[in-house]
Order: C-alpha cells, then sequence, then structure tokens
C-alpha cells in the first residue's frame, strides 16, 4: 500500500477520534458517580453525561490567594495568567495599620502565602480571609475534583486564571483619606486578562451600601469586561440579618451587584441548611438578583498548610453571621457557605453552558447578555408558595416571573444547556444570540430621550451618626459600638415594610407615559427591555442632620408591575446622608414592551428627617434573541439559487461553444 493510502486512513481515523471526543493521549477524569447534593440542585451532572465538563473555558478568580498547586485542581491552574495585585502591601500607609504584612510584588505569583495570621481591626477576630483560605474554597466550588473524598466543582476540567486582591483593600480605603490603593487594584482586577478570560468571579465586596470609592475606574473596568465579552458575575452578600453594616441589605445600593453590565448570585439554604428550596437567611435581597445557587453546606477545597503538609477545610466556627466563615483543621468534607460559595458555583455552571456553546457553534461569541436572556428563561423556580414581600414571585407582561429573593430562580444545568442544544423546543426558535442593544434614557423634568447612557453611581456622605443629630464621626468609629456576637438578628425578626400610603407628605409620587413616538423622535430603535435603572438624586432638606437612608423606600410600577427598587430597613445601624445621588436597577421588566405607563414612588418612611427628591432619569437597556444561523428554508432557497447560477452559466458556456463551433 502506498504511502499517500496510510496517510488517507491516518487522516480517516483521526478526524473520527475527534468527532467523538476521543482522545488517544490523554486519560480524561471519570465523570463523578457520588458527589454533594448541592450538584444535583444545579443538575451538573446532566451536563457531565453529555460530556461538558467545562473544557475549553477559562474562568477568572479574583480572590484573595489560591493555591495554585492544589491536589485538588490538578492542571486546572494556568500559571500564566495569574496575577497577584500585590499593591496593597507595598502602600505606606496601609502599613501604618497593618505593620506585620509582608511587602509583595504583582511579580510574586506563587498564589500561596504562609503569613502570620492579621486581627481585624474592628471585630478584634482573626479574619480566615486575610489567612488566604477564602480563594482556594472560591476555586474549589468552580473546579475541584478530588475522587477519594467526593469533592468536585460543577465545571471540574474549566481553566482557572487566579486573579489575587486581598480583601483588606476595601475595608482599609474606607477610613484612609490616601491613594484608595485597594480599590484600585480590585479596578485593575475587574480588567486584567479580559480577552483571555470567559467569565471572572468575585465573591467579595463591600457590606455597606451608598459607599463608592475609586468609581470611575470601576466603572471603567466593567466596560471593558463587556467589551472583551468576559462576563462578570458577583455575590449578592451576606447582610440580611445583620445589623453590622448599613444599607446592606440590598443590592441595588452597591455598585457592583447594582450594575447592568454584572449578573448578581443570591444563596439558597433554608434555615442555613442544605435545603436549596429556599434562601439562606443570610442571603441579600434586591431587584438587581438575576439568579441564586447553593450556598449552605458546600463540599470545597481550602488551602493547604504550607508549614505541614495538611489541608485546611471551611467550617462555621464564629457564632455570629458576621464572621460566620472560618477555617480549621479536619476532614474536606467540612461544610464552606455564603454568597462566597453560591457565585462560584453559578460560574462553574455557566462554564457547563458555555462548554455547551462554543462546541455547538464554534467561532461564536456568546456574551453576558445572551447568558442572562438564557438565564431568565431557564432558570428554576422555587419557593413559590412564599408570601414574603422580599422573595414574593411576580410574573410580568412578557410571562417571566422574577423575585427579590431569587431574581429568576435558580440556575439549571440542564436549563441552560438544552437551550443551546436544542433552542427551537426550550426558547421556541433557534436562537444562538442576541440583536445589538440599543439603551435609551429619559430625563423625566422635560420627557427628552436620548441614547446616552446615565449610570451615576454616586453618593457622597456627609455624616454618619450613631445617635442622630449632626457631626458623626466616621465608618470605622461607629461600628465600634458594635461587636458581632451582640447584634445578629433571627430571621423571623426581619421584616421589610410596605409602602408608606399615597398622599403621605413625605412620598414622591409620579407617572409618565412612554410611547412608541417618543423612541421615533430620538431615533432609537425600541426593542424588548432588558435591565431598567432609575437615577436619581435626594437632598436632605437639613444638611446639618441629613435624612436616615434605612427608611427610604423606592417602587418602580410599570403597567400595574410593581419592582422595589429599595426596600425600607429599619433593623440596620442608622445612616444619616446629606446628599446621594444613585443608579437603581431592576431585572423584574426583563422581555416587556418599553411603552406604557412608568411610576416612579419615593417614600421617606421615617419621623425625624426629611429629603428632597430631583434629577429623575429611566435607562433602559434593550435587547432580544435572535438567531444568527439562516433558517432550513433560507438554506435551501440559498442552495437553489446557488445550483440555478451554476446551470445557467454552463448553459451561457454550452450556447457560447455551439456558436462558436457553428
Amino acid at each position: 500500500m502506498s504511502t499517500a493510502k496510510y496517510f488517507n486512513r491516518f487522516c480517516v481515523f483521526g478526524t473520527l477520534l475527534l468527532l467523538l471526543h476521543v482522545s488517544v493521549f490523554a486519560e480524561e477524569r471519570a465523570v463523578p458517580t457520588t458527589y454533594s447534593s448541592w450538584l444535583d440542585a444545579v443538575n451538573a451532572p446532566y451536563a457531565w453525561n453529555l460530556g461538558f465538563t467545562g473544557k475549553n473555558v477559562v474562568v477568572g478568580v479574583i480572590d484573595d490567594s489560591i493555591n495554585m498547586t492544589h491536589p485538588f485542581f490538578g492542571s486546572n491552574i494556568d500559571t500564566s495568567l495569574a496575577y497577584n495585585t500585590g499593591v496593597v502591601y507595598n502602600n505606606e500607609i496601609y502599613k501604618q495599620f497593618m505593620s506585620n504584612l509582608p511587602t509583595q510584588s504583582p511579580n510574586d505569583t506563587s498564589a500561596v502565602w504562609d503569613k502570620a495570621n492579621v486581627k481585624n481591626p474592628i471585630s478584634g477576630l482573626t479574619s480566615p480571609s486575610q489567612d488566604d483560605h477564602h480563594g482556594t474554597c472560591v476555586t474549589g466550588c468552580i473546579a475541584a475534583y478530588d475522587a477519594e473524598s467526593n469533592t468536585y466543582g460543577p465545571a471540574y476540567d474549566a481553566t482557572i486564571a487566579p486573579i489575587r486582591v486581598d480583601f483588606p483593600c476595601q475595608a482599609f480605603d474606607l477610613k484612609l483619606d490616601g491613594p484608595r490603593a485597594g480599590e484600585l487594584a480590585v479596578a485593575q482586577a475587574i480588567s486584567l486578562h479580559n480577552s483571555k478570560i470567559d467569565i471572572k468571579n468575585n465573591s467579595y465586596g463591600m457590606g455597606v451600601g451608598f459607599y463608592v470609592l475609586a468609581a470611575d475606574e470601576k466603572l471603567a473596568a466593567l466596560a471593558d469586561a463587556k467589551a472583551n465579552n468576559t462576563i462578570m458575575l458577583y455575590s449578592a452578600g451576606n447582610e440580611r440579618n445583620v445589623l453590622l453594616y448599613p444599607n446592606g441589605k440590598n443590592c441595588t445600593k452597591k455598585l457592583f451587584t447594582s450594575h447592568p453590565y454584572t449578573i448578581t448570585v443570591a444563596a439558597t439554604g433554608a434555615n442555613k441548611t442544605t435545603d436549596y428550596t429556599s434562601f439562606a437567611p443570610f442571603s441579600n435581597y434586591g431587584s438587581s438578583v438575576f439568579i441564586t445557587a447553593p450556598g449552605v453546606g458546600i463540599q470545597t477545597a481550602d488551602r493547604e498548610d504550607v508549614r505541614t503538609g495538611n489541608v485546611f477545610t471551611y467550617r462555621e466556627e464564629f457564632e455570629s453571621d458576621y464572621e460566620f466563615q472560618g477555617a480549621a483543621l479536619g476532614n474536606v468534607n467540612e461544610a464552606f457557605s455564603g454568597t462566597s460559595a453560591s457565585s462560584p458555583i453559578a460560574v462553574g455552571v455557566l462554564a457547563l453552558a458555555l462548554d455547551a456553546y462554543k462546541t455547538t457553534y464554534p467561532g461564536q461569541v456568546c456574551d453576558v447578555r445572551f447568558i442572562k436572556h438564557l438565564l431568565a428563561r431557564t432558570s428554576t423556580k422555587i419557593d413559590t408558595e412564599t408570601t414574603k414581600l422580599s422573595a414574593v414571585w411576580r410574573t410580568n407582561a412578557a410571562g417571566l416571573s422574577f423575585s427579590h429573593s431569587y431574581g429568576f430562580g435558580q440556575i439549571n444545568a440542564k436549563g441552560l444547556i438544552d437551550a443551546i442544544l436544542d433552542p427551537e423546543t426550550v426558547l421556541g426558535g433557534r436562537f444562538d444570540t442576541v440583536t445589538p442593544q440599543t439603551v435609551a434614557t429619559l430625563d423625566w423634568s422635560t420627557m427628552a430621550m436620548t441614547a446616552e447612557e446615565v449610570l451615576a453611581f454616586r453618593s457622597t456622605v456627609l455624616s454618619l451618626n450613631k445617635t442622630g443629630g449632626s457631626g458623626g464621626t466616621g465608618y470605622y468609629t461607629m461600628l465600634e459600638e458594635y461587636q458581632p456576637g451582640q447584634i445578629t438578628l433571627q430571621p423571623d425578626e426581619i421584616t421589610l415594610t410596605p409602602m408608606a400610603a399615597d398622599g403621605d407628605e413625605q412620598v414622591y409620587f409620579e407617572t409618565k407615559t412612554f410611547t412608541d413616538q417618543m423612541f421615533l423622535n430620538a431615533g432609537i430603535t425600541k426593542q424588548p427591555l432588558e435591565e431598567v435603572v432609575v437615577t436619581f438624586s435626594a437632598k436632605a432638606d437639613d444638611p446639618e442632620i441629613g435624612f436616615d437612608a434605612r427608611y427610604m423606600e423606592v417602587i418602580l410600577d410599570h403597567n400595574g408591575l410593581q419592582s422595589y427598587l429599595v426596600f425600607s430597613d429599619k433593623n440596620s445601624i442608622q445612616d444619616n446622608i446629606d446628599d446621594l445621588s444613585w443608579s437603581f436597577s431592576s431585572n423584574s421588566f426583563w422581555g416587556e414592551d418599553p411603552t406604557g405607563d412608568w411610576t416612579l414612588k419615593i417614600a421617606n418612611l421615617g419621623t425625624t428627617d426629611t429629603f428632597q427628591v430631583f434629577d429623575i432619569f429611566s435607562t433602559f437597556y434593550m435587547g432580544t434573541l435572535r438567531n444568527s444561523v439562516p433558517e432550513p428554508s433560507a438554506w435551501v432557497l440559498l442552495l437553489l439559487g446557488s445550483c440555478g447560477l451554476v446551470l445557467i452559466q454552463r448553459r451561457k458556456t454550452f450556447y457560447g461553444k455551439y456558436h462558436a463551433n457553428t
């Protein structure tokens, strides 16, 4: 047999192997058969059995140290993408408060440090995150694989890019008047390697609401992520049942979790158990929550102790909700809890979906908007009988159900992958991408519509008062009055007060009607809604006192459907604000027609201070699913047309030759 024939047979055999996803050069990991119940709750095994394990998907983990040589991660870690911001340790101002921190640099990407325990200056406790345990646990929620202990992440074949930002960055920036080194490090991490990373997990964030540091840099970083099609997921936060943080419970009061370019993930785990059919008692709520995922009792990896060779695992060590995450020696089946766990679990599930998408539509781009459309239609609706104001389900005019505690529901790997592999059945059409997004901003005072985005995300806080009156002495001084063990609330103590009665002298109430003609006049293409963002400013009548932001309540109503942009929160620390400008986002109206009656209600349910509302804008983010591949009928017409052209050309050639010969 000739060499050419051997070569041809080899090529055919190689092609068949590729089509069957079989590799003769590498041993594939076995599909897990025994695993934690939370993996069933998100239907991860369904994806595994179809061959989708997160391969060819790169996940960035912005967190504290990640043990890059951990046995549970194998070859998942891409050391070429690892980065340590390091700036905090080299900042002289920080060293004044944390003198025992070692000097490090961005070039130090080992991502495992054996450093001394650092006392938290507020609580006096040793923070586990400052011991660099958190990032390894978070990474395990995405990509762990250990058959001996049955510890797995949903996307156990995903590539991990560790991006280190130490947690003290944010806390100390709240007190210091010097350079915002920590916040700039966060912005740097958000924009790092976006052209190479598909998804980034962010299991961090300030517990305080209405506080923004290095906002311009952070917003620019989020825009960079969107431009590079990096999907950004954020933990909703764990402040639901604690008094420690003013305005911390509502996601719309925080920059990252209220931004249209991100996906906010709340946690399930009823009563801090592995019952994933209801929200975890610590999990924050808000109109900007998009999905939920299990967040209690998560079996994961933890940092190896480089001194002894032992493996640390997470367990709930502290009594209060504020410090409910701790590290202790033990077996790997100890539990990791918090929205710090639910966000990376959702990231792992999305990595499975991206694996399916890249396989089905090679070369096409799957961005955050397309993923959001799939999540809104495929997530699992849970706790359907609830009557809690913060959790009740409301169905919008597009037929989509939304809850302020669950978003569109618990993330579901089966629903996502079925929507990608069989969109006709799941979505009602051959959808594989989204239409170009259009953005329309409307000024409520002039009713003038433009394509400009109004995303202020600003707050100016002039006083923080412990006991009322003026002359607050600052955030840290205020918190020193409270110890974590004294301020924990029981779940049934949290009550969300409904809107004050219309006509109350402290309620701003206005209805505007948006029409098709307004879009036409502005030259903006009207599409179904995605996010809706309301921006307004509020100024205290008495700037020496300010107004207590706990008692602000904001409701946006569209043709009778209400979305609570802000719940009043009397069970929180007093937070007096003189001048506030903020952008509140809502997912409640996803898929609806943007025209119709919009009503905004802003109430002050407090009794001792007042504020005025001005500069109101509504920003509509619009777009919908679309099919980028021609329908079968279009393919047939294209084929017939091509055949016709060929026949015509051949006929011309034949008659040309005939006449030439005659």
